[in-house]
């Protein structure tokens, strides 16, 4: 059953009570990290893993890491004066799925701000200049159309 609005998502970190058994989005990547390793690399305080609930089932994830950017890589107009380090501090969104029944409802956008306003949050808190993101070929034209450029060659 597709949500017709976004009002009755919840968003919270991975807890080892959740079941992941039930999410399945199109990349096995993606499926793999969430069943396999996204417990270990938050007790390990790698990352930190948030599932998007609906009726607490989990149709969508993100993972956040911290992260940097090289000041070569920052436009022109967009870097700070003076600025004395070679890396300006990040946030980056490492994952995001959203789980095969639920796409095109818009719970990858959904996401995608929520993490824009928890890094909001913690830069206010800790500094943090820019978003960053690892992303999967497939997905770049999703980045692109929220203003994400692409910086970082792919390999």
């Amino acid at each position: 059953m597709k949500p017709h609005h976004l009002d009755d998502l919840q968003v919270e970190y991975l807890k080892e009570s959740h079941n992941l058994s039930f999410f399945h989005c199109k990349n096995d990547d993606l499926n793999d990290f969430l069943k396999n390793d996204a417990k270990k690399s938050q007790d390990d305080l790698i990352s930190r893993t948030y599932l998007c609930l609906r009726q607490n089932s989990i149709i969508g994830y993100l993972t956040l890491v911290t992260d940097t950017i090289e000041v070569k890589l920052i436009e022109r107009d967009d870097a700070v004066d003076g600025y004395p380090y070679p890396r300006y501090p990040a946030i980056k969104i490492a994952r995001l799925a959203v789980d095969e029944e639920f796409e095109g409802c818009g719970i990858g956008r959904f996401l995608l701000f929520w993490a824009t306003g928890k890094v909001y949050q913690l830069s206010n808190e800790v500094g943090c200049r820019y978003i960053t993101l690892d992303s999967k070929r497939e997905a770049l034209g999703f980045y692109q159309k929220f203003g994400f450029k692409l910086r970082i060659p792919f390999r």
